[in-house]
């Protein structure tokens, strides 16, 4: 008679803990759902806080290394690393953050920070990091970090790491780069041989506004003034046509290969077929695997005729904190990360793997890293940074500004209109969105 009651108190037990185990589940099913907070756990009682990046493979390992010694070295705080894809992380943050979850911090790029702010997706970072948490950072690059939503500017990201643009030229073929576009063009068209099957450029140089916006301001030209007015086809007009008409003058150098078409560009320096280029700081590797240890980068040739450096966009790499985040611990954990991250030694690490430091008192000694050319590299870029223009960031920037400016560039180089008549065009788009006051 003692079995039956042994199985029907087995089953009670079993029900309890089934209960309990499901109990369990369903708050973790919960606490997964909820919105970030990073709030400190009961049975932990550690702050965890999750990071969504994007970086490729190699470049994420080593910011794994970092979160790693982060983590050791500040027990009560944990960053728990999680990868992305690329091309959809600032949508998937925005939807993430609206359904009341996402992760609490993200590595993002610059330019999309208007998107990301206007959304609500991410908070205002002035309240965080005061101004001797960036004395030290490049300018540009912390400029590119802030955004203005509302009329209200305000930074909204810690940049890591920047990225501008820099002339690369092959050293087997170039003993002493060139300091002025006159040089530029002149050794070009003379290293240029089109008789060779396949031809040989001296240099090919991809038209897009990105890597050309730069000389527009060289030039003498403007899009708005210091107080936000569009000055594009007024006081801006000058230099802005002459601009135009240079890129013009350029697509139809036969002896230089210049073109809107940037497949082609890339074809040809990756079969060895250029000697110069243009080109972003994230493309170091790329050059490094076509001309090896000839490798050699320096700063954008200056524009003789009005004595002029361009000035190109410096864009960088920031980390976000989600908008729900509000706990004191939570943010506490998150300043002491990002100044981690700013760190001599951080930025040490960054560099090792082709990502240029926002920290200027890494000061690119030989000490700082054993590969010479990569570390040649790290002070061209550096020393245009300093002389560049932070990456506008604002929404309105990105889907309208750029786009009329793309156009406006686009017709006249290849002849659609006149530069004063491309000028003509953009400067009325511009003028219906941003009415004189």
């Amino acid at each position: 008679m003692k079995a039956p009651g042994f199985v029907c108190e087995d089953v009670v037990r079993y029900q309890f803990l089934f209960r309990h185990l499901f109990l369990l589940w369903l708050l973790a099913c919960v606490a997964c759902a909820a919105p970030s907070t990073g709030v400190p756990s009961a049975q932990s009682n550690r702050v965890i806080l999750r990071l969504w990046h994007a970086w490729p493979a190699a470049d994420s390992r080593v910011l794994q290394t970092l979160v790693d010694q982060f983590n050791q070295a500040h027990p009560q705080w944990q960053i728990v690393v999680q990868a992305r894809p690329a091309v959809s992380l600032p949508t998937d943050l925005v939807t993430a953050v609206n359904e009341g979850s996402g992760p609490h911090l993200a590595l993002v790029q610059s330019h999309t920070l208007g998107l990301l702010a206007s959304a609500g997706s991410i908070r205002s970072l002035d309240d965080l990091l005061s101004p001797a948490d960036l004395q030290s950072l490049l300018p540009a690059a912390v400029g590119a970090a802030r955004a203005t939503v509302g009329d209200q500017p305000a930074l909204f990201g810690m940049p890591i790491n920047f990225d501008t643009l820099a002339l690369y030229y092959n050293r087997a073929n170039v003993l002493q780069p060139p300091t002025s576009v006159d040089e530029l063009l002149l050794m070009a068209r003379a290293l240029t041989d089109r008789d060779r099957v396949p031809p040989v450029w001296g240099l090919a140089y991809n038209l897009s506004l990105d890597r050309t916006i730069g000389y527009l301001y060289a030039f003498g030209g403007r899009v708005f003034d210091e107080q936000g007015a569009v000055v594009l086809g007024d006081s801006g007009r000058p230099g802005t046509e002459r601009w135009l008409a240079w890129l013009a003058g350029l697509y139809r150098d036969e002896q230089v290969l210049a073109t809107l078409d940037g497949v082609v560009v890339d074809r040809v320096l990756q079969a060895r077929e250029a000697i110069m280029t243009i080109d972003w700081a994230h493309a170091q590797a790329d050059y490094r695997a076509i001309w090896n240890d000839q490798l050699g980068v320096t700063t954008l040739p200056i524009l003789a005729e009005t004595e002029q450096a361009p000035q190109p966009y410096v864009q960088a790499d920031v980390i976000v904190v989600n908008a729900r985040l509000t706990d004191p611990d939570a943010q506490a954990a998150v300043q002491a990360f990002m100044r981690y991250m700013v760190a001599v030694d951080s930025q040490r690490m960054l560099l090792a793997i082709g990502r240029q430091p926002t920290q200027l008192a890494l000061q690119l000694s030989d000490n700082d890293l054993a590969d010479r050319v990569q570390l040649a590299a790290a002070r061209a870029f550096r020393a245009q940074a300093q002389h560049g223009l932070p990456m506008p960031a604002d929404r309105i920037a990105n889907e309208l500004v750029w786009t009329t400016l793309s156009d406006m560039q686009l017709s006249a180089v290849r002849g659609l209109l006149t530069p004063e008549q491309a000028v003509t065009v953009a400067d009325e788009t511009l003028r219906r969105v941003f009415p004189a006051p």
